[in-house]
Formats: C-alpha cells, sequence, structure tokens
C-alpha cells in the first residue's frame, strides 16, 4: 500500500528548506535546483507541485514566518498585559536567538525584493500593522495600570519600538559580533525603561 503523503508537512519541509539556503547563499543564489537537490528531490519540477515558481516560494515563505513569528508572540504574551506584554513582543521579534538570526537573514534578503515587488511589500507591511496595533495595546494598558505616566504622543512611541526592533535585524547582520543576543536584549530593556514610571524609595 502506498505510503500516504503528508502534503502540508512536505510543503513547510521546503520551506525550511528555502530559509536554510537564503540564510547560507542569499536570496538571488538559492535557485529552485538547488532548494529541490536539498530538498532530496532529483528535479525542481517536483516543486512545481507546490509552487508554481520561485517567486511564489519566497512569497510563502516570507508569509510563513511573520506567521510564526506572530504565533510566538501570542503564545509569550498570553495572560500578560501592559509592559509586561510589550517585553515578550519585543523579544519574540527581535533576532537573538538562533531560530530567529536565520529568520532575520532571510527576512532581511525579503526586504530588498519588497521595493520592487508588491506581494512581499504586503506581507511585510501587514506584520508591521499587526505588531504596531498590539503596542498600541499594550501601551494603553500600561498607562492604565499606572506603569507608565501618560503619553503625549503613543504613536511616536510605539515607531520607536517598531524601529529598534527592525534596526537591530539590520545591524545584528552587519556585525553579529557587537550585536548578540544579549546585546539586543539589553536595548529592549532600555527602551522599555524609559516609559516605567520611576518610583522614588520609600
Amino acid at each position: 500500500m502506498p505510503r500516504l503523503v503528508d502534503h502540508d508537512e512536505r510543503r513547510r519541509s521546503i520551506i525550511e528548506t528555502t530559509w536554510r539556503l537564503i540564510a547560507e547563499q542569499g536570496i538571488e543564489n538559492a535557485s529552485m535546483r538547488d532548494i529541490a537537490r536539498e530538498c532530496g528531490y532529483a528535479a525542481p519540477g517536483v516543486l512545481a507541485h507546490y509552487f508554481p515558481n520561485k517567486d511564489a516560494l519566497l512569497l510563502a515563505s516570507y508569509e510563513l514566518i511573520c506567521e510564526r513569528t506572530n504565533e510566538r508572540i501570542a503564545a509569550g504574551t498570553a495572560g500578560r498585559r501592559g509592559l509586561s506584554a510589550l517585553r515578550s513582543l519585543c523579544l519574540e521579534i527581535i533576532p537573538a536567538d538562533p531560530l530567529t538570526v536565520v529568520e532575520a537573514r532571510v527576512a532581511v534578503s525579503f526586504w530588498q525584493r519588497a521595493q520592487t515587488e508588491n506581494a512581499l511589500r504586503a506581507v511585510g507591511r501587514e506584520a508591521l500593522l499587526h505588531w504596531r496595533g498590539l503596542v498600541m495595546g499594550f501601551l494603553a494598558q500600561a498607562e492604565h495600570d499606572g506603569e507608565c505616566e501618560p503619553l503625549a504622543d503613543p504613536d511616536a512611541v510605539a515607531d520607536e519600538l517598531l524601529n529598534v526592533m527592525m534596526g537591530l535585524h539590520v545591524t545584528s547582520m552587519l556585525d553579529p559580533d557587537a550585536v548578540t543576543g544579549s546585546r539586543q536584549r539589553h536595548l529592549v530593556e532600555r527602551a522599555l525603561a524609559r516609559l516605567a514610571v520611576r518610583k522614588l524609595p520609600a
């Protein structure tokens, strides 16, 4: 009896192989033939059963990175609110561990192509808008709970935090020895500490 194929699992496996090759070789050097070979297929035509061309595969790869980031954010912020939830969100987005480093290398490659490819830009923009909405909500909770002073411009605070996180993607790729995971976490903590109400000593 022929073995049943889990097409969803095979599709994810192809995408994860694509991530690894992009992280190692760059987005332009990761060919469909290379991806097929790394997946154990003799010819790239097998990939066409799941992705009609490289652009479709790249789009699906970017979408899955964003989905997995959002899943981690949802798990990390569950049961939290205010600055605690905001901290968890930030720490899930920055590339501070081996998994997120690989994802960041791939994401940064996509950002270059997103300048001219509307579909990729739409995926990235949707992710940013989702994260921004979460940040705004957690800031409002922090204000309500008295964790931070009333914010004169919460939109600017949200934009600053997002730009810190996105900037760390770039600087950690350019200088990983200096912008380590611990350094990134320290910078996030500094940014959040500026929001927290300073309690006077008893």
